[in-house]
């Protein structure tokens, strides 16, 4: 018979001890969410660099190289990319920033730490003499 009453006075426990639980796992879920959101980004600036480096590394003037990486950059359909690009004799160097995408909460966060860039840089041995106009 004491075991009745004590289930009685326990009934609501597993509710509250969920209550004090899920403001946390929700904000691990969002923060997970961001960091893949982030790693994305990165993956993409890589990416782009790489491609922009490769396809700039066969063509044979300053210009013709610059309208390659605006291309592929471009083709990306992200408008907050950013891009330079450093020809040497014998190499092709392109840097790509992008603002990551992310939640609402890491967003709203960004005023603390500064806007971030994720960066992706690629070189390349230039097929050609890159020829200066």
């Amino acid at each position: 018979m004491n075991d009745s009453r004590a289930r009685k006075h326990d009934a609501g426990q597993a509710t509250v001890e969920f209550a004090l639980i899920l403001p946390l796992v929700i904000l691990l879920m969002v923060a997970l969410v961001d960091v893949c959101m982030i790693l994305r980004d990165q993956l993409l600036a890589d990416a782009l660099a790489r491609d922009a480096a490769r396809l700039a590394s066969v063509v044979d003037d300053e210009d013709g190289a610059r309208d390659v990486v605006e291309g592929v950059i471009q083709r990306s359909g992200r408008d907050d990319a950013t891009w330079s690009i450093s020809l040497d004799d014998d190499s092709v160097r392109v840097r790509v920033g992008l603002t990551p995408r992310s939640s609402p909460l890491l967003s709203s966060t960004m005023w603390f730490a500064g806007r971030h860039r994720v960066v992706g840089e690629a070189s390349f041995a230039a097929e050609f003499r890159v020829a200066e106009r």
